[in-house]
């Protein structure tokens, strides 16, 4: 009895060491890759810095705490914007040691360079990222396979006025990623969803701005298959690009060169999707759903039904509001005639079908227009003793 007594207590004293370690390994690699991340941002042109990265130290929770955490975009011209985090928590339970949970501090700033700043209120705030266990114990440079971001009750504020810029009632992001998805396989989802945005009363009045200046919903839903080696893994924008600002249109055709060939390797392998999106704003309630793909000359093929009710309602209103559309919507209005039915409570419903194929563009059965070929960027030129990629 003794013997088993010094058995099972030697059992438990080894199970507990190994258990510690395990831990101490788990808040280990939670702190290198808080550096990893930096070094990646850095790298990118993004300026980085944060204050003390502490462990926790409970045994049954790996945590991280990253304080005081600044990011700075690269931007060639114009102020560039500071983003300011108070504190990050990064947590694995041992439940699911394949899910990082991301905490973050529910008041966060954002400073112009020698402009204004402003604050940006959470009611909550939360994000998940899960791995791939293979590809964590082999140091793969991305084992990322999921992740999900929620936020609730967003308020941005003028931090020297407190004065209420923009709210937001919730946003949702997720999406996954399978790198060996092959021609029949997903490759990558994602949804993004927004609800409730409103805009200051005091911007709806000098802009004279529709609908109150408020958006109900908003939403948009991709999922990819086909060969996921043949995507771009990363976008990397060119230095200096600034893609939202003015003249960025410049930009596209650098863009597309960048991508061209790896996305022609995935059209010509196969590559299809299916998309879905949603706007409720106004009166107007739009739902559009469909599907894209390429034929065998790699040229683009796709399909897309879309209904909107409330859209006569909703012209009006823009109209109403700025008088100087009224010819264009007019126009607008005349077009989408044919393509009106009857809805479910008695108001005029658009129904189309579109359909892209063989260049040419159809509505409902009807051709509207023909489309020139896609010209797809010749492939980059292979760097001697490497084979180029194909495409």
């Amino acid at each position: 009895m003794r013997r088993l007594v010094r058995f099972l207590s030697l059992v438990v004293v080894l199970a507990a060491l190994g258990w510690l370690g395990l831990w101490w390994y788990a808040e280990s690699r939670l702190a290198l890759a808080v550096d990893q991340a930096a070094a990646r941002l850095h790298a990118a042109g993004w300026t980085v810095s944060h204050g003390a990265v502490t462990r926790g130290t409970s045994p049954f929770v790996a945590d991280v705490r990253v304080a005081d955490l600044r990011l700075t975009p690269p931007v060639a011209d114009g102020p560039a914007p500071t983003l300011e985090i108070p504190a990050v928590d990064l947590v694995v339970h041992p439940a699911a040691p394949l899910t990082l949970d991301l905490g973050f501090a529910t008041v966060w700033r954002m400073a112009l360079e020698g402009g204004p700043s402003f604050t940006l209120r959470f009611g909550s705030i939360a994000a998940d990222d899960r791995f791939d266990l293979a590809d964590l114990l082999h140091h793969a440079p991305d084992p990322l396979r999921a992740g999900a971001f929620h936020a609730t009750d967003l308020r941005v504020d003028s931090e020297n006025t407190n004065f209420t810029l923009v709210s937001i009632a919730a946003i949702d992001a997720s999406g996954t990623r399978n790198p060996d998805a092959g021609p029949d396989s997903m490759a990558a989802t994602l949804h993004e969803s927004l609800r409730g945005l409103a805009l200051s009363p005091l911007f709806v009045t000098l802009g004279n701005l529709p609908f109150g200046g408020k958006l109900t919903a908003l939403s948009v839903d991709l999922a990819l298959s086909g060969p996921a080696a043949a995507l771009p893994a990363r976008l990397t924008l060119p230095p200096g690009a600034r893609w939202l600002a003015p003249g960025a249109a410049a930009n596209l055709p650098a863009l597309w060169r960048q991508l061209g060939p790896a996305l022609h390797r995935w059209a010509q392998g196969g590559g299809h999707g299916t998309y879905d999106f949603g706007l409720t704003v106004g009166p107007l309630d739009a739902h559009g759903t469909g599907s894209f793909g390429f034929d065998a000359g790699a040229q683009p093929k796709g399909r897309l039904h879309l209904v909107a009710d409330g859209l006569g309602a909703a012209l009006g209103a823009l109209s109403t509001h700025y008088p100087s559309l009224t010819g264009d919507i007019s126009a607008l209005t005349t077009a989408a005639a044919p393509y009106f039915t009857r809805g479910p409570k008695g108001g005029q419903r658009l129904a189309v079908d579109f359909v892209l194929a063989h260049g040419a563009v159809s509505a409902n059965g009807t051709k509207l227009t023909t489309v020139p070929p896609l010209v797809w960027p010749a492939s980059p030129q292979a760097v001697p003793g490497k084979a180029a990629p194909k495409g």
